[in-house]
Protein backbone atom coordinates (compact mmCIF):
# COMPACT_ATOMS: atom_id res chain seq x y z
CA UNK A 1 0.00 0.00 0.00
CA UNK A 2 2.49 2.83 -1.49
CA UNK A 3 -0.02 4.58 -2.42
CA UNK A 4 -3.38 5.20 0.15
CA UNK A 5 -4.09 8.35 1.85
CA UNK A 6 -2.41 8.13 5.02
CA UNK A 7 1.46 7.13 3.15
CA UNK A 8 0.72 10.08 0.68
CA UNK A 9 0.24 12.33 3.66
CA UNK A 10 3.51 11.05 5.40
CA UNK A 11 5.44 11.32 1.75
CA UNK A 12 4.10 15.09 2.01
CA UNK A 13 6.16 15.05 5.51
CA UNK A 14 9.38 14.07 3.77
CA UNK A 15 8.88 16.39 0.84
CA UNK A 16 8.42 19.72 2.80
CA UNK A 17 11.33 19.75 5.04
CA UNK A 18 13.86 20.95 2.21
CA UNK A 19 11.06 23.40 1.55
CA UNK A 20 10.98 24.91 5.18
CA UNK A 21 14.86 25.01 5.20
CA UNK A 22 14.80 26.61 1.47
CA UNK A 23 12.60 29.45 2.86
CA UNK A 24 15.39 30.78 4.82
CA UNK A 25 17.04 31.43 1.24
CA UNK A 26 14.51 33.33 0.14
CA UNK A 27 15.26 37.03 -0.48
CA UNK A 28 12.77 38.66 1.76
CA UNK A 29 12.31 39.91 5.53
CA UNK A 30 13.60 37.88 8.34
CA UNK A 31 10.21 38.32 9.91
CA UNK A 32 8.74 36.89 6.31
CA UNK A 33 10.65 33.91 6.50
CA UNK A 34 10.10 33.08 10.09
CA UNK A 35 6.45 33.51 9.44
CA UNK A 36 6.01 31.46 6.43
CA UNK A 37 8.39 28.97 7.88
CA UNK A 38 6.67 28.60 10.71
CA UNK A 39 3.06 28.18 9.20
CA UNK A 40 4.16 25.68 6.58
CA UNK A 41 6.03 23.98 9.92
CA UNK A 42 2.35 23.73 11.69
CA UNK A 43 0.09 22.88 8.89
CA UNK A 44 2.73 19.50 8.27
CA UNK A 45 2.59 19.41 11.83
CA UNK A 46 -0.85 18.42 11.62
CA UNK A 47 -0.32 16.02 8.60
CA UNK A 48 1.09 13.79 11.03
CA UNK A 49 -1.80 13.67 13.57
CA UNK A 50 -4.12 13.58 10.29
CA UNK A 51 -1.80 10.69 8.60
CA UNK A 52 -2.24 8.27 11.90
CA UNK A 53 -5.40 8.98 12.35
CA UNK A 54 -6.77 8.61 8.77
CA UNK A 55 -4.64 5.24 8.85
CA UNK A 56 -6.59 3.66 11.90
CA UNK A 57 -9.66 5.05 11.04
CA UNK A 58 -9.55 3.44 7.39
CA UNK A 59 -7.67 0.36 8.28
CA UNK A 60 -4.77 1.38 5.95
CA UNK A 61 -1.91 0.61 8.15
CA UNK A 62 0.52 -1.38 6.26
CA UNK A 63 4.31 -2.01 7.61
CA UNK A 64 6.16 -0.06 4.69
CA UNK A 65 3.93 3.34 6.33
CA UNK A 66 4.97 2.18 9.74
CA UNK A 67 8.59 1.85 8.59
CA UNK A 68 7.73 5.67 6.91
CA UNK A 69 6.38 7.70 9.74
CA UNK A 70 8.85 7.50 11.70
CA UNK A 71 11.66 8.44 9.18
CA UNK A 72 9.12 11.66 8.53
CA UNK A 73 8.85 12.79 11.75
Amino acid sequence: MFFNLPTLLTWARIVAIPLIVGIFSLDAPESTKNLVATVLFVVVALTDWADGYLARKLNQTSSFGAFLDPVAD
